[in-house]
């Protein structure tokens, strides 16, 4: 059975990825050469080094979490939501925004706002 999905993301930059990920989002890092493990909580994200830029600018991973309003609070006042400075009403039910990594890698973070009863 599925017991876990973990996201593999393309870093242009090891380094420089790893010092994103803990400075900014809190993650704990391995470093194993070309390859990065990315730990917070029960949530993991692995990177790859890669060269392809284009590459990077075109991935994204969804984050679903809770209580978006006070993480979109801390991460505006670094000035990282992109495109824009708003927390957004999403479709679904849901509310969210997004930021760019340092390799342009999209990293949408989103929270259903109600429970939908059926």
């Amino acid at each position: 059975m599925i017991q876990q999905i973990i996201p593999v993301l393309p870093a242009l930059n090891i380094k420089q990825t790893i010092l994103f990920y803990e400075s900014v989002l809190g993650f704990t890092a391995t470093d194993q050469g070309g390859y990065a493990v990315m730990k917070k909580g029960d949530i993991e994200l692995h990177f790859f080094l890669c060269t392809d830029k284009y590459l990077c600018q075109n991935t994204s991973c969804y984050i679903k979490v809770t209580d978006v309003q006070c993480l979109f609070a801390e991460l505006a006042a670094l000035d990282i939501i992109y495109p824009e400075n708003r927390l957004l009403d999403l479709p679904g039910g849901k509310k969210g925004f997004a930021i760019k990594d340092n390799n342009g890698i999209l990293l949408r973070f989103a929270e259903e706002t109600f429970n939908k009863k059926l």
